[in-house]
């Protein structure tokens, strides 16, 4: 066919795109395939199975990063292991209750989590500055995948915001002109088949254009996953250069069109034949593409498990307290996953 005539092919599906005069294949209906009663034995257990998550990933993490206890040296009072204080963390993110709740917390589940001494709740306030706290947190972010690591290999992005107040909503007001305070942004990378967090970010403007963080975002799920085959995201990631990020890693990109583009390769093979398989096969194309579908329900149990504001004045505390979220949502995910599909990582078993 000549290219003249697959341009005017790529912009009549296109515009067939906008009017939905395009109906995809569905996945066939093989019932929901959930096993109810290793699900009913994942929500019973679910607090159990995440205080021992808890204890066990933050204490793997901290052999892992090799800190040396040296809490008794200088002078002064002695400070509080910093694994004490992540776990005081990711306990307070779990059960989203303040500070002074929280701390009874501690005191209550000391025992399950490992903690030899309670603390203040202003001990777990200033938690949220302390750089080795920080870096336990990133390690559980990255430990909580490992059980699946081997399995999932499509994933999409997407952004959303996370209330700093009860008062507002995203979706109302992510593209209203009113001060943005309101909200911190969230961009993630997300797994379409176990529904796991890759890769997050939290941009200082809390209106950021989302396809900068696209490269960055692939980046570290290459680096976590053993393959990829497959990224789809929405017309807010379409560039040649995200389309060559996603075949430079081994995966096929899925990115929704826009109308006034071409097929014009300008250096980038993968773009020309995303686009030429559109208009070949536009059916299986959106088939999958709305795999990202899956990658939204991640999003939206991600709020309904997060129903609270951000609670922190201090932006890099919010943004600790936002990163403990991610890492809460991955290990309450890995606690069904192993429940439900028998995956499991070696620190789970410790």
């Amino acid at each position: 066919m000549p290219k003249r005539r697959k341009q005017k092919r790529l912009e009549k599906f296109i515009d067939k795109l906008k009017n939905d005069e395009i109906d995809y294949e569905p996945p066939e209906d093989e019932g929901s395939g959930v096993n109810w009663s290793s699900y009913d034995k994942a929500q019973v257990n679910e607090l159990k199975d995440m205080l021992s998550f808890v204890k066990k990933s933050v204490d793997e993490a901290v052999e892992r990063l090799g800190f040396d206890d040296d809490s008794d040296e200088g002078r002064g009072r002695p400070s509080y292991p910093a694994e004490d204080l992540a776990k005081g963390v990711l306990l307070q993110q779990y059960f989203e209750v303040s500070n002074r709740v929280a701390a009874g917390f501690v005191d209550l589940f000391k025992g399950r989590l490992g903690i030899d001494e309670a603390y203040s709740y202003k001990t777990l306030e200033r938690a949220y500055d302390d750089p080795h706290v920080a870096m336990i947190l990133r390690k559980v972010f990255k430990m909580s995948q490992e059980s699946v690591e081997d399995e999932e290999d499509t994933f999409s992005p997407d952004g959303t915001g996370i209330p700093n107040s009860i008062k507002n909503n995203w979706e109302k007001e992510k593209n209203s002109d009113e001060e943005t305070g309101k909200f911190t942004q969230m961009i993630a990378m997300i797994g379409a088949t176990y529904q796991l967090i890759s890769s997050v970010k939290f941009p200082d403007n809390p209106r950021a254009h989302e396809s900068p963080y696209f490269e960055p975002l692939l980046e570290e799920t290459a680096e976590r996953y053993r393959q990829i085959k497959l990224v789809t995201t929405d017309s807010a990631f379409l560039s040649r250069e995200n389309c060559d990020l996603v075949e430079k890693h081994g995966g096929k990109p899925r990115i929704y069109p826009k109308k006034g583009i071409n097929l014009n390769r300008k250096g980038s093979w993968a773009w020309t034949e995303m686009l030429l398989d559109f208009i070949e096969n536009p059916r299986k194309w959106l088939k999958e593409y709305h795999t990202r579908s899956n990658v939204e329900s991640g999003f939206s149990t991600f709020k309904r498990n997060f129903l609270s504001p951000l609670r922190k004045c201090i932006q890099r505390r919010r943004k600790t307290e936002a990163f403990a979220r991610a890492c809460d949502y991955n290990l309450k995910r890995a606690s069904y996953i192993k429940r439900q599909e028998g995956l499991t990582a070696p620190w789970m078993a410790a």
